[in-house]
């Protein structure tokens, strides 16, 4: 039996020894043949990489083209494949177009780790410069520009400066982007590339002036006085731009606008400039900005919208931002890394200019599946936007947060109350934060406390408070709360406000009672209590040297409130938290005991001047400096701190900046000013229409993508019969309801199964997209389009006449 098993084993391990041959012998015919998908190159990338070194030295192409895809899918799954850097450098002089594009791929990763390795090349690099393919001379100047060795840098500067003028715009982009490489790796090298990038600035080709504005910001961005012949031209061209492009462009137009033309916010008076007609109106080029980047508002790219968004906020009328309200609300939707810089940027608009985003506010409720960090930014928002919101939906929405099991969802509820106490709404708000005072959660009944007191010291309430609720009967209310084991926060904010409140009338009758419960608990209280305990002593015993009403309550106390401002200082100074031992010090310096040192007349007053009232304590908080306000967009203004390279907004003039020619006016510009025709199907899709058709009136809600976005309308599209009105080969959309559908249908439409869907990007001439050799082959394609059908008779009127009107937005 043993010999039998040993035989078994000895057979399957030849057997695995076979199937391992074969599948090798598989692979390598699969190769010789060029049998091998690209997946593979993913799948075995790690198992063949120890042969990679072998097959980089072979003699046949093939193999070498092999091994480099090895490596380049490598470095693409994120592992490293720089030890095979000196092996590849000598494969670049090659005469394969596939090898010599996959040696540059990689070398364009490797090339700033290892400079030394790799200026072993650049002769062959500045051979390639000269390259007939417009790839390898775009990949050898990338490469080139990627080594981080000064003494070449004169020899890439020379590259830049030939390939700026390159037949091929993709090498004409490469160039632009070489640029900012140049100016980090030496400072000295900015007069020659500002030289260059000012020929560079005539570009005309839609794929490389993104890049070239983005050197010029990098090089120059303070010479504005180059922006003036291209002005008009990059506005018309912005919306043609890639993505970052668009980004690099509206943040250029931006500055540039912030220094030509006046502040639009601001009544100039006298200063206003001359080629304004009328007060208040903007400048045409001013306009011209605004209207490129309002159209920037219904991208795709998410960062295309928020710098539109920062663009419109920084340089637009208060009148014009309503327009950034839906575009942010579209990102709030999206995934969780695009809604919190959206969040973030609606937050700042909303503090600033809430009125943009009124009637949004259901689109800011928080949602049971967001993140902290979204649900956070939400209630700010929230909070934000009270003020200018009709308070019942909020206020009820609110309301339920409150309850919420999440402690940062009812203490963000909290501080939304706070924001609504205005106006009418002042009293209800206040009694709802009195009772979540008293709230088991820590978290609620700080925040609650915060909000009260808050209230309390800038006179809300009580320029609010009638005979059902005055200031005796809040601070007996709060007083109370200290039976209760609050949260730490809550307590402390009870003590400040007897504190602040001492020469109030519940002051002189009850502020000896609460020290008294709070130095008996003073070993149990918290950090902030403490403290607060401890000041709460100090203004009392500041008060009895006074002649307020307060010294004339405690004289018959004076011997108590001295016994219990020495236990209280006497427990103190012995805490275990530093933070309270520090303020008791402090304050024993500024207010002696019976055995210490008497203190000096004019510190004496000085102290009961700050600690004597309330309106003391609102003075100091108003003066306190607000947090620094940063571009709108920008990284620091999510971070709350400037970072390198951060630049703030140029300031707008005070006097009209001389008038400057800006180039003439793109025909796109005047094109873009006529009336909105309809939409072509030649122009969607390229193909020629037949002469008959039937389309729809197009509303005002169409030409809104957001507004066609959000629609709360799901039903399907329809085509009806256009009117005579309308110019031929033309078919438009429009929503309603399915019963009208069905109805406006004939008997010989009832197979159109489904409806054609629009298009964003349409053309605005028709007759210009179909020539007279089109409109002779429409009779052709009639019939390889069967949802087309021939035209109604004019003569009798459709049964379903046009639907006006725009889609809102949450109804």
């Amino acid at each position: 039996m043993a010999e039998y098993l040993s035989k078994a084993m000895a057979f399957a391990q030849d057997a695995a020894k076979l199937s391992k041959r074969f599948s090798e012998g598989l692979v390598d015919n699969a190769l010789e043949f060029g049998l091998d998908t690209p997946g593979s190159f993913y799948d075995n990338a790690e198992f063949k990489l120890g042969q990679v070194g072998r097959e980089l030295t072979a003699g046949s192409d093939k193999e070498r083209v092999v091994a480099m895809k090895r490596l380049v899918a490598t470095v693409a799954k994120g592992q490293d494949a720089s030890g095979h850097f000196a092996a590849v450098v000598k494969n670049v002089a090659s005469g394969s177009m596939e090898l010599r594009r996959l040696v540059y791929m990689y070398l364009q990763r490797y090339a700033e780790q290892e400079p030394d390795l790799a200026l072993l090349a650049v002769n062959t690099f500045q051979r390639d410069l000269t390259d007939e393919s417009a790839t390898i001379r775009a990949m050898a100047l990338r490469v080139l520009s990627n080594i981080r060795v000064a003494v070449i840098g004169p020899i890439v500067v020379v590259a830049v400066r030939r390939l700026a003028s390159d037949a091929s715009a993709h090498v004409r982009k490469t160039a632009a982007l070489a640029v900012p490489k140049l100016q980090r790796l030496d400072a000295g090298l900015r007069e020659e590339l500002q030289t260059t990038v000012a020929a560079m600035l005539d570009e005309g080709s839609a794929v490389a002036v993104g890049s070239v504005v983005r050197a010029f910001r990098a090089v120059s961005p303070r010479r504005v006085e180059l922006v003036h012949g291209h002005f008009r031209r990059w506005c018309a061209q912005l919306g043609d731009l890639d993505e970052w492009g668009q980004v690099e462009v509206a943040k250029l137009l931006v500055a540039y606008v912030r220094t030509q033309f006046l502040d639009p916010r601001l009544d100039h008076g006298s200063l206003e400039s001359d080629r304004q007609q009328a007060s208040g109106s903007l400048d045409p080029d001013h306009a011209l900005a605004l209207d490129a980047l309002q159209g920037l508002l219904r991208s795709r790219n998410s960062a295309v919208v928020l710098t539109a968004v920062a663009g419109l906020t920084q340089v637009a009328p208060t009148t014009r931002l309503a327009v950034v309200a839906q575009p942010l609300v579209r990102l709030v939707r999206g995934n969780r890394e695009t809604a919190y810089a959206a969040l973030d940027c609606a937050l700042q608009v909303a503090r600033r200019w809430p009125a943009a985003l009124r009637g949004h506010t259901r689109s800011f409720f928080v949602a049971a599946a967001d993140a902290p960090f979204t649900r956070r930014l939400k209630l700010q928002v929230l909070a934000a936007l009270a003020p200018v919101e009709q308070h019942g939906a909020l206020v009820r929405e609110v309301a339920a947060y409150t309850q919420s099991a999440q402690s940062d969802v009812s203490a963000g509820a909290v501080r939304v109350l706070l924001a609504s106490a205005q106006g009418d709404a002042t009293l209800d708000a206040f009694r709802s934060l009195l009772l979540l005072a008293a709230d088991a959660r820590a978290g609620v009944a700080g925040a609650a406390m915060a909000a009260v007191r808050r209230l309390l010291l800038d006179g809300t309430v009580r320029e609010a408070q009638t005979r059902s609720m005055t200031l005796y009967d809040i601070l007996c209310h709060v007083a109370r709360l200290l039976d209760n084991r609050s949260g730490d926060a809550a307590r402390a904010h009870i003590f400040a406000l007897v504190s602040e409140f001492s020469e109030s009338r519940f002051g002189c009758h009850h502020a000896l009672e609460v020290l008294r419960r709070g130095a008996r608990s003073f070993a149990g209280e918290g950090v902030l209590a403490k403290q607060q305990i401890v000041e709460l002593s100090a203004r009392l015993r500041c008060g009895v040297d006074g002649d307020g009403v307060l010294a004339t309550a405690l004289q018959l106390h004076v011997n108590t409130l001295a016994a219990l401002h020495a236990h209280v200082f006497t427990l103190a100074r012995y805490d275990v938290s530093f933070d309270v031992r520090d303020r008791a010090r402090a304050l024993r310096t500024l207010f002696p005991l019976s055995d210490d040192a008497a203190q000096s007349s004019h510190v004496a007053a000085a102290l009961h001047e700050l600690l004597g009232s309330a309106n003391a304590v609102a003075a100091l908080a108003a003066t306190a400096h607000p947090p620094p306000e940063f571009a709108l967009g920008s990284l620091a203004l999510t971070l709350g701190r400037a970072l390198p390279g951060y630049e703030p907004l140029p300031d707008w003039p005070t006097t009209p900046p001389a008038s400057v020619d800006r180039g003439p006016l793109p025909s796109a510009v005047v094109a873009a000013s006529r009336p909105t025709q309809a939409i072509s199907i030649a122009g969607i899709s390229g193909r020629v229409m037949p002469a008959a058709e039937y389309s729809t009136p197009r509303s005002a809600a169409d030409d809104d993508l957001d507004a066609f976005l959000d629609s709360p309308d799901d039903h399907a599209r329809r085509i009806i019969y256009a009117p005579p009105s309308l110019p031929p080969a033309t078919v438009v959309f429009e929503q309603s309801p399915p019963s009208s559908v069905a109805a406006g249908l004939s008997s010989d439409d009832s197979d159109v199964s489904r409806p054609v869907s629009p298009s964003v990007n349409t053309s605005a001439n028709t007759s210009a997209s179909t020539s007279s050799d089109e409109s002779s082959e429409d009779s052709s394609d009639d019939e390889a389009r069967p949802f087309m059908r021939p035209p109604p008779d004019n003569s009798s009127p459709s049964p379903h006449p046009p639907v006006e009107g725009t889609s809102q937005f949450w109804q």
